[in-house]
This record gives structure tokens, C-alpha cells and sequence, in this order.
């Protein structure tokens, strides 16, 4: 039976009726399914691969080291299995000896917690260029809103990294040889904040049921929120779900790209590193990740902004097109209303005029046509004095990004009833 075939089978079997009100609209939800993706796995944490910046340690590479990073897990699971992906690399990747473990001070493992990862039962393996592997699984009690540490010796130079530029995360590189095994970190002499090749950890048991996935920016990335403090909206909707009944049990990925858009490429001689196009990259980020039920699309404001730049009846239309593709692989859509970037450096009358006609036709009743449901990004952070502006109390700064209460304030405008279920035909005229 196909992935595609078990989640319409398994929500036809789980249909209830719940009411949830947003923007003026209901909608008829399923409760999460006790199955989750196809072999029953669910994501638990994942990144968006891009390609290396023009100069550092991304476009140098990495020889005969190991990098040993930090991730943050959304749901609980009784197995792992990691994913490596050398979507943007120029040779094939050799992935050595890999281990996962908790995190104790520094980069040292927790003791006993130090498990071996195998790939296809041996130690290492090779990632062709353009590919992803998937680890076995491994037994491993991982935790919800826990940090895990994944270490990978890259025994060969490695060239160009497929990376993630903006982790707000402090990850390792050791010492020449391999040092996944190692109890302490001694050998740990760099920190980046940066990703490495690492783009997913998936689990399956204890109650894991489906995963909800983050296509966006860099505010879905999190820039500006606290370093390692896993404070960006994701983390906060993540804790929202595993505190609720009704929605424990379900993943947050967070697919968000510093610098991203919708229609257009990060620059091959300026900012590669923002990454591919969001309608490009949706297959590999949103619907080819474990056990998707619903994909929350945050995006917009960077093509409205950057040059050349978008119209608004461009990123709608892009938008629109995102939301076809998914429902057609019967994911729900949610779509976030853009927030307010005046004061920041990228501000101009133009682009905002832009993101008002953006949001008011997502606030339209048309879009419910396109759209499972929309939530309101917008309002929850603008200042009701200047709604051009973020809120003081929320602005990261840079009055763009947001600080960890803005982040939070985003997470708590997403009614979680929006997240479950399957998007209802009638809409979308099928």
C-alpha cells in the first residue's frame, strides 16, 4: 500500500468533527492518526540543504574530521533513523563511523546514552551527488523537546558542503581523525553555527502520529531568537502539541531557509546559501518527509522585497500553486499572512503596498478556495499604533525578525485543530 493510500486510509478510518474558528471560517478535522508516515515514521527534527556560501568553511569542506552537531526533537519515539543529504555537493559524500546520543555539558555524550548508527548494516557509506540516505533505525529512547547530539566522521574531503547556514545552534568540528565515538570533547577545538549535511531525524513508536512541516524564511528559520535556545516559532508550536492530548504525538519540522523565496534561487556569486526556491524545493523539503500531514506555508517576504523584485499577484500565485501540489499528495495547507518589516533595511513603500495586497486577499473568503485555513501572522505581532511596524516588545532588532517572544507570539496564533486531519475536498474542488 502506498504512503499516499495508508494516510487517506487511516484518516477516513480516525474522522471526527471538530470546530475550530479562524478569520471567520470552520473547518471539519480529523483527530491524528495513530499511524503515522508509511512504516509508521514521524519526523521529529529536520533542516532545509543549501548550497555552500562563496567563501568559509562551507565552500572549503571538510577532511578527515568530525563534526558532531546538536538538534531539538518535536515528537517522542521509541526508534531514530537519521537522514544525510548531498543534495548541493560536487563529489560523492563519504559519511564514516556515526553516532547520536543526549547531550551532556559541551559536546560531550551523556554517559551510556552513545549509540552506534549503521547504514545498511555497515559503519559508513557514500551519498552519490544530488542524493539523501537514510540511516537503519536505531533503538533509542528519544525524548520530546530534548536536544540530541549526532556525530559524523567525514573521512575524505567532502568539497562544497550541503549545509544550513543559520542554525542558531553551536555545533563542533574536531581535530583531524575520527572522533564519533568520543565520550568526551576534547578533540572539539571549533564551533560553527551551521549544520552540517545533517537534515533529519525521523522516529517511529511511543505514540509518534504524523508530521507537520515549515516551509518559510529566515523568521521560520529563527533569526534573531536566543542561540541554542531552540526558540524559534517551531520549537514554541512543538511544545504547544506535545502539551496537548489532542495533538501529542505530532512532529514540527522546520523547513525555513535564511533569505529564501518563493520564485527565485539564492545567487550562484552572491548568497547561494539562500537556497533554492521554495516552489522548487517543496518535493524534496515538505512531501518527501516522513508521514506529512499537514505543510504550514510562511514565505513571501523576501520576493517581495529582494531584487529583482515580485508583485504580489506573483507570490499569491506561487503560494496558490504550493497549496495544488500538496493537496494533490492530500496534505493539509496552512498559509501565514505576512508581518511587518518598516524600519528594517529591506523596507520600501513599494514592497509594502506589496504585502498589504498579499495579506488582504489571504484574509479573503476567496482563499479559502486555495487554502485549508489561513492563520493571521500579521496581527499577531503588528503594532495597533503603526501597523507597518513589529510590536516593540516583539522585535528582534532589526524591526524584520523577531525576538523570542515574537517568535512565541506566532506559534500561539496557530489554532492547533488547523494541523490535524486531512484538507476537506469541497474546497478545493475535487
Amino acid at each position: 500500500m502506498s504512503r499516499h493510500t495508508r494516510r487517506r486510509a487511516a484518516a477516513a478510518g480516525t474522522a471526527a468533527l471538530l470546530s475550530c474558528m479562524l478569520l471567520g471560517t470552520s473547518s471539519a478535522h480529523a483527530a491524528p492518526s495513530a499511524e503515522a508516515g508509511q512504516d509508521g515514521w514521524t519526523g521529529t527534527w529536520g533542516t532545509a540543504p543549501a548550497p555552500a556560501a562563496p567563501d568559509g568553511i562551507s565552500k572549503e569542506g571538510v577532511d578527515n574530521r568530525t563534526v558532531r552537531m546538536v538538534v531539538h526533537t518535536s515528537a517522542a519515539g521509541g526508534e531514530l533513523r537519521l537522514r544525510f543529504s548531498n543534495a548541493h555537493g560536487s563529489a560523492p559524500l563519504a559519511l564514516g563511523r556515526t553516532t547520536v546520543a543526549l547531550p551532556g555539558p559541551g559536546s560531550s555524550p551523556v554517559a551510556g546514552t552513545l549509540r552506534p548508527v549503521t547504514f545498511n548494516g555497515a559503519s559508513g557509506t557514500t551519498v552519490p551527488v544530488g542524493a539523501e540516505v537514510v540511516s537503519d533505525p536505531v533503538a533509542f529512547d528519544v525524548p520530546a523537546d530534548r536536544d540530541l547530539l549526532v556525530s559524523v566522521h567525514l573521512p575524505k574531503p567532502t568539497g562544497p558542503t550541503t549545509w544550513h547556514w543559520l542554525a542558531q545552534q553551536t555545533n563542533y568540528v574536531s581535530e583531524p581523525g575520527d572522533h564519533a565515538a568520543d565520550a568526551g570533547n576534547g578533540a572539539f577545538t571549533r564551533s560553527e553555527t551551521s549544520w552540517f549535511f545533517l537534515t533529519g531525524v525521523d522516529v517511529r513508536g511511543k505514540g509518534a502520529r504524523g508530521t507537520v512541516v515549515a516551509l518559510g524564511d529566515s523568521q521560520t528559520d529563527g533569526v534573531k531568537s536566543t542561540p541554542d535556545g531552540n526558540a524559534r516559532w517551531t520549537d514554541a508550536l512543538a511544545r504547544r502539541l506535545t502539551a496537548d492530548p489532542a495533538t501529542r504525538g505530532l512532529g514540527v519540522l522546520n523547513e525555513g531557509l535564511g533569505g529564501n523565496r518563493i520564485l527565485r534561487d539564492g545567487s550562484e556569486t552572491d548568497r547561494p546559501q539562500r537556497g533554492t526556491a521554495a516552489a522548487k524545493r517543496l518535493q524534496r523539503d515538505v512531501i518527501d518527509r516522513p508521514g506529512v500531514r499537514t505543510a504550514v506555508l510562511y514565505e513571501g517576504i523576501n520576493d517581495l522585497q529582494l531584487e529583482p523584485r515580485a508583485s504580489a499577484a506573483q507570490v499569491l500565485d506561487g503560494l496558490r500553486g504550493m497549496a495544488r501540489r500538496l493537496h494533490e499528495q492530500h496534505i493539509r495547507v496552512v498559509v501565514g499572512t505576512l508581518t511587518p518589516f518598516k524600519d528594517s533595511p529591506f523596507y520600501t513603500p513599494e514592497a509594502e503596498k506589496a504585502r498589504t495586497e498579499v495579506n488582504a486577499a489571504l484574509r479573503s473568503p476567496a482563499a479559502r478556495a486555495d487554502f485549508d485555513a489561513v492563520v493571521d501572522f500579521d496581527a499577531a505581532v503588528r503594532d495597533q499604533a503603526d501597523p507597518q511596524r513589529v510590536r516593540a516588545s516583539l522585535d528582534g532588532g532589526d524591526h524584520i525578525h523577531l525576538n523570542d517572544a515574537g517568535y512565541r507570539a506566532l506559534a500561539e496564533a496557530v489554532p492547533l485543530a488547523e494541523l490535524t486531519g486531512s484538507p476537506v475536498p469541497a474546497a478545493h474542488g475535487r
